[in-house]
């Protein structure tokens, strides 16, 4: 497997493994991910089988440029869209109902969708010469240290993957924050990368409900 420096031949490996169905590790700003073509039903499953982790759990869907591409899988709820236009592309996760007549493996059976928006140039970058999102997990086994370097990422799941993208350590050094706001009261399953205080400010809450913090 091949581990790659941000550069145009490394969009078009990793967008043609991809495209072939493969696995691939990308850099984000919080941790490094394990990624499927969101279209490929048998790649999807396969991030589970990397992971060694039930399908039970949904994986996240990572977004290009296009925002018609989140309007096609996701209903983005006014909540949603005043986090997404307050914070832009960063260390979050936000929770919404999936789109009706889309399914895919990624969502374990259910009706809600986690997307993101990474600021990482080389991860956008080969999205959009996917031409679609992909679905994504942070590139570890399941139980283990999320990877903030794609070294500690092919550790745990390169042998599963076609590709890796050595971007150096993320900038962030946590997983996001896990934002549910897919019913009419927003909260937090997992407080991360972006503070309690800050999504409660955007949202004109004088607090928010969190289910668990991974914030020192």
């Amino acid at each position: 497997m091949p581990t790659l420096q941000p550069s145009a031949e490394a969009v078009s490996v990793a967008s043609d493994a991809l495209a072939r169905g493969g696995l691939v590790i990308v850099p984000t700003d919080t941790v490094y991910g394990i990624a499927a073509d969101v279209r490929d039903d048998a790649a999807v499953l396969a991030v589970y089988a990397a992971k060694r982790r039930s399908a039970d759990f949904p994986l996240q869907l990572l977004f290009g440029r296009d925002p018609s591409w989140l309007e096609r899988h996701a209903v983005v709820t006014p909540a949603a869209r005043t986090l997404v236009d307050a914070l832009g592309p960063g260390g979050w996760t936000i929770i919404v109902p999936a789109r009706e007549g889309w399914s895919s493996p990624a969502l374990s059976g259910g009706a809600t969708v986690g997307f993101r928006m990474v600021p990482v140039e080389i991860t956008l970058d080969v999205i959009d010469a996917l031409g679609g999102p992909v679905a994504a997990s942070s590139a570890n086994i399941s139980g283990g240290t999320s990877p903030l370097t794609c070294a500690e990422a092919v550790a745990q799941v390169g042998a599963a993957c076609a590709a890796a993208i050595d971007n150096g350590p993320t900038p962030q050094g946590i997983d996001s924050t896990v934002i549910d706001a897919s019913g009419a009261d927003v909260r937090i399953l997992r407080e991360g990368a972006i503070d309690r205080a800050t999504v409660a400010r955007i949202l004109g809450l004088a607090q928010i409900p969190v289910a668990r913090s991974i914030r020192s």
